[in-house]
């Protein structure tokens, strides 16, 4: 277990030295662009691109019912009607 330890610590000394030195570093803008479009490609490159779709997608049309309204049950009345009917 102590060599488990042991390791672990220089582990994070050799982390805590690597970032003291990267630290320092600058780098100018167009690297950064570079890096940024590297790691967009690499991290969407699982074969599906945009313009070679990997299965055909159908799609089903949904029918709904046409609601069924009652001539007889339905009250409707006109704003004009509505005020006379309140007074």
């Amino acid at each position: 277990m102590a060599q488990f330890w042991i390791a672990i610590f220089f582990i994070l000394l050799a982390i805590a030295q690597l970032y003291q030195s990267i630290k320092d570093i600058e780098l100018p803008l167009p690297v950064y662009l570079v890096l940024g479009t590297v790691l967009a490609i690499a991290s969407n490159a699982r074969g599906q691109f945009s313009f070679a779709p990997t299965q055909k997608v159908t799609l089903q049309e949904i029918h709904t019912p046409d609601p069924i309204i009652e001539s007889g049950s339905t009250n409707i009345l006109t704003p004009t009607e509505d005020r006379q009917s309140s007074k």
